[in-house]
């Protein structure tokens, strides 16, 4: 993993300025965020339960637990020792960490925190196919390569190459039998209340991203919407194939467009505009696709053809050098930038076409213009640590409109 730091190029506050580069995107350094409203704790409704697997499997069996692997993140995300460790952790009765689940609607739970170990339980278990799945019965029930067999074991290493129909029964039972305590976050906790909830819970050796946990939280159209869109060739190519999505970074990406087409960037912040308020990024993000999950076909269908649009017209307009910063025509290329992502894509998606070919045939121009706007030491505050504030997202977004206006009419 290549991390550089910031060139000197660029002015900073009094402070330094520190931005890391991981890979070819710029991590923006933002504060800490805290809870600026208050709430009624006795409105947070969780319940500690213990629960044997055996009644986990069979919740999943019934899919009474959502597991699905575009759930949170790649549920392949473990490799396979680190799985058959947990398996023998079980075996030896190490006890497993608690697990978080959004019990809101119990006929159908949301695995917060846990949900790779209880994959990797139900893969070894049940398998990766669940013949009480009806469209599975007539399929072959697990090729030989497709199941899991024990390997690395550090203990138990006489169960090493064996699947969980190969290992005595008394193994078996003892799986089965394992007690795990479970949170359940019940019905009645206010939404926001739940969203910090999760952040707060979300620890250890792996914790969800930001994207992961809104993405756990708000299953539905929003969900399917920013993974389509994540996968276009237009955004691939826009931002030169730099914004991989192994944890969801692509679709955190996406969705910043889409939340400020939703709600535009000088009501942000506004409490009174916005379904439920949103005073940081955190919420206004997750607003935007509870939001989403409510929209008509015809508004979603609004907002992927706006998108589209203004990556096919960053791409005709800055090449491979779109959404990222630029100190003069012969300086490298440098990392893509998330806030000067959703600055740009919206105020282009804006545009008709006409204005669009407007700019294509003045890019030089508009390059010309990007780079002294590059000189003003607040616009790249702006767009490089504290991105979420008020001041500096209405900053950014009003900058970027001012100068597309400037080369447009010639103001």
């Amino acid at each position: 993993m290549n991390i550089s730091k910031n060139s000197s190029k660029y002015p900073t506050n009094n402070h330094e300025q520190i931005l890391c580069f991981v890979e070819d995107i710029e991590i923006e350094k933002d504060p800490e965020q805290e809870i600026i409203e208050p709430f009624d704790p006795t409105k947070i409704k969780i319940d500690a339960r213990q629960i044997t697997i055996d009644l986990v499997l069979n919740r999943i069996r019934y899919k009474e637990i959502e597991l699905s692997p575009d759930f949170q993140r790649d549920s392949n995300i473990w490799n396979h020792k680190a799985k058959s460790r947990l398996i023998e952790s079980m075996l030896i009765r190490i006890p497993l960490p608690a697990f978080y689940i959004d019990a809101t609607d119990e006929d159908k739970w949301k695995v917060i925190d846990g949900q790779q170990r209880l994959m990797t339980i139900k893969d070894f278990v049940l398998g990766r196919d669940d013949s009480s799945d009806p469209d599975q019965k007539d399929k072959d029930i697990q090729k030989d390569k497709d199941i899991f067999k024990l390997s690395n074991l550090e203990f138990l290493t006489q169960l090493n190459g064996k699947s969980y129909d190969e290992i005595p029964r008394n193994y078996q039972r003892r799986i089965g039998e394992t007690q795990i305590t479970m949170y359940l976050i019940e019905k009645g906790t206010p939404e926001k209340l739940k969203f910090n909830i999760f952040k707060r819970i979300n620890t250890g050796g792996l914790p969800l991203s930001p994207q992961e946990i809104r993405h756990a939280i708000n299953q539905g159209t929003s969900t399917k919407l920013l993974k389509k869109l994540a996968k276009t060739e237009e955004f691939k190519k826009a931002t030169a194939n730099s914004v991989r999505d192994e944890r969801m970074a692509a679709r955190e990406t996406v969705l910043r467009f889409l939340a400020f087409k939703i709600t535009p960037f000088s009501k942000y912040g506004a409490t009174d505009d916005t379904p439920e308020g949103a005073t940081d990024l955190d919420t206004f993000l997750n607003n935007a696709m509870k939001a989403m999950n409510k929209m008509s076909q015809i508004d979603l269908d609004e907002l992927e053809h706006n998108f589209l649009k203004a990556m096919s017209a960053a791409i005709d307009i800055f090449d491979n050098e779109a959404f990222r910063k630029r100190s003069d025509r012969n300086a490298r290329r440098m990392p893509f930038n998330k806030a000067l992502f959703e600055s740009w894509a919206v105020n282009l998606s804006s545009l008709n076409y006409e204005q669009i070919e407007i700019l294509k045939a003045k890019k030089d121009i508009l390059m010309d213009e990007f780079i002294k706007l590059n000189g003003d030491r607040s616009f790249i505050d702006s767009i490089s640590e504290g991105t979420g504030s008020i001041g500096r997202v209405k900053y950014r977004f009003s900058k970027i409109k001012e100068l597309i206006n400037k080369v447009l009419y010639n103001k």
